[in-house]
Order: structure tokens, then sequence, then C-alpha cells
């Protein structure tokens, strides 16, 4: 990754449950209540039950939630790092969206422009999260997997 100074260094991170891999990467699970640290430093607690999948390399983190609102949401992000139990990313602000209803669209494209205009990225990552949010969006819309029903085994697996 390629940011300017390492100001772009703060990260969001939160303990998780290893459920387990398939051929789309490594699930993850946490439980409503589960602290996320911001990354300015606060802590706030998860308000619903939720898998995470990680896939190598990749410049986005889906979370399932499967809310009676919002069925999933994707951080386009620095690829994840494992610490210990902790898993950790780089937020570039732009992020996917599905509705229960299964409307997806990209959102907070005004936070990610000001991001890339703020000088603390270079030109590579704000390319990059742009490219993956524009390849990603077709696939959420279509529901096609990972993005589809994949998820639910694993969120079923975390609640038993």
């Amino acid at each position: 990754m390629s940011l300017v100074d390492g100001t772009c260094a703060e990260r969001f991170s939160w303990p998780v449950e290893h459920l387990g891999q398939d051929q789309h990467g490594t699930w993850l699970g946490a439980r409503r209540g589960n602290p996320v640290r911001q990354p300015d430093g606060r802590h706030e607690s998860q308000e619903h039950d939720a898998v995470w999948l990680v896939t190598e390399g990749a410049w986005w983190l889906p979370a399932f939630w499967f809310t009676d609102t919002t069925d999933l949401t994707i951080d386009i992000c620095t690829p994840p790092t494992l610490d210990a139990s902790v898993w950790s990313f780089v937020d570039l602000e732009l992020d996917l969206v599905r509705t229960a209803d299964g409307r997806a669209c990209i959102v907070d494209q005004d936070e990610f422009d000001e991001l890339a205009l703020s000088g603390h990225l270079t030109d590579t990552p704000v390319a990059r999260a742009t490219e993956v949010a524009r390849a990603l969006l077709p696939l959420v819309q279509a529901e096609a997997e990972p993005f589809g029903r994949a998820s639910r085994a694993w969120l079923r697996a975390l609640r038993s």
C-alpha cells in the first residue's frame, strides 16, 4: 500500500472467532456486543451478530449481517491483517451496501473523495479502491458468490 507518511495507518480492529475456510477465503464471526476499536481509539459495541469473509490480498472486507435493514456491507480497505486473534485494516472510506430488500449501491463516495484529495493517499490506493468498488457492485447486485447464500451457513454456525 502506498500511503503518504503513514498518515492513514490508523486501523479498525476487533476480536473475532475463526469459523473456518472454504473456496472463498477465511470466515470470521463475532456476536452482538463485541468490542470494535475505532481508528480514533474509541470502542463501540457491535450491534448485530455478523460474519466477515477475508480473502487473501483482497482490497475489500464484506460483513454479512442479515438484519431487517441490511444484508451486507463491504468496506473497501487495505487487505486485512491478523495479529494474534485480532484482524485489522485501513478503511479507505468507500463502501458498498446491500439492503434487506436486495438493493445494492456504493456509499460514502463523498468521504472517499475527501480522503483522496487530502494528500494522505497516493494515486495508487485511490485508483485501486475505485476499481474494486466498481468491479464488486454488479457481483453484489447479482448476489454472486461469495455475496449470495454462502455466508448464511457461517452465520448459523456462529449462532449455534
